[in-house]
């Protein structure tokens, strides 16, 4: 049997392997969770914990608003994929060269990309203390559950998501391999779109990883997050192709494999042609 890498593969491993399937499918989600977990424990979360530390003493988030004793705007902390920074004093402009820019303005939250900006409110009806003095520690003694769980999202979301893809394709492939011959059951075409999206999410993870280590820049990933989709649409199709035909025609017994007498041949040339002649008869 093939390896769940080629064509040949995902239909074999999607034809006969239904455990296997399951337990491949979560072992790459974890390793795909991974690496995302990765890119934001080194990437991110320092921006975060060091501007937890820069944050202006009093700054406090409350009924919608975020307020400082004095107006202010900074940069608390950055580097080249993240920062963040806090802006009061609209009559001063914050530089920012990172791929993602957060700004906490006094009415919501700012998040900046290549596409522009996203405004986010507050949270209504809470009151968010944003002192150095109150965050650090509040923070530090609940980080280790924020890396797990975030974790152990990435993993459930990345494995729901491909099961949905998987339906969703469902239909479509299924009509396909139908018309091409491969008349296979639900389940396994299934299977097949769920095993098709592994290599995508491997050339992802791959892609972030590069970003990551700074071996790429934000639109060589966009580009790579792109080109993944239709990827996972031309190994799907590739790999129905590997399916096995199977005949349409009805299966015939070994009865109706005989010779099936000829109506236009006289009787009694047949009954002569059946009789069989005995060996002890004399010849007259």
């Amino acid at each position: 049997m093939s390896l769940p890498c080629t064509f040949r593969g995902i239909a074999d491993w999607s034809n006969r392997l239904r455990g296997g399937v399951l337990v491949y499918t979560l072992a790459m989600g974890f390793l795909v969770a991974s690496v995302a977990g990765w890119f934001l424990w080194t990437n991110w979360l320092p921006v975060w914990e060091l501007a937890m530390t820069q944050f202006p003493a009093g700054s406090v988030v409350e009924k919608q608003r975020f307020t400082t004793p004095s107006p202010t705007s900074a940069n608390l902390a950055s580097n080249r994929h993240i920062s963040v920074s806090v802006r009061t004093d609209h009559q001063t402009e914050i530089s920012a060269t990172s791929d993602v820019r957060i700004i906490l303005d006094e009415s919501g939250i700012r998040v900046g990309s290549l596409l522009g900006y996203l405004d986010i409110a507050y949270p209504a009806g809470y009151i968010v203390d944003l002192d150095p003095d109150q965050l650090q520690p509040w923070w530090l003694s609940r980080s280790y559950f924020f890396y797990l769980g975030s974790f152990a999202l990435l993993w459930v979301g990345f494995s729901v998501m491909w099961r949905l893809l998987a339906g969703i394709y469902l239909f479509p492939v299924f009509i396909l391999a139908y018309l091409w011959g491969r008349c296979s059951p639900v389940g396994t075409i299934f299977r097949l779109n769920l095993m098709a999206l592994m290599p995508p999410a491997l050339f992802m993870a791959a892609a972030l990883a590069l970003y990551g280590l700074e071996r790429c820049n934000l639109q060589v990933l966009l580009v790579a997050n792109v080109i993944h989709i239709p990827m996972s649409w031309l190994i799907i199709l590739l790999s129905v192709r590997k399916l096995e035909l199977q005949s349409r025609l009805p299966a015939v017994s070994p009865e109706e494999k005989l010779p099936q007498d000829n109506p236009f041949e006289p009787k009694e040339s047949r009954s002569q042609d059946r009789s069989k002649r005995n060996p002890f008869s004399s010849s007259e």
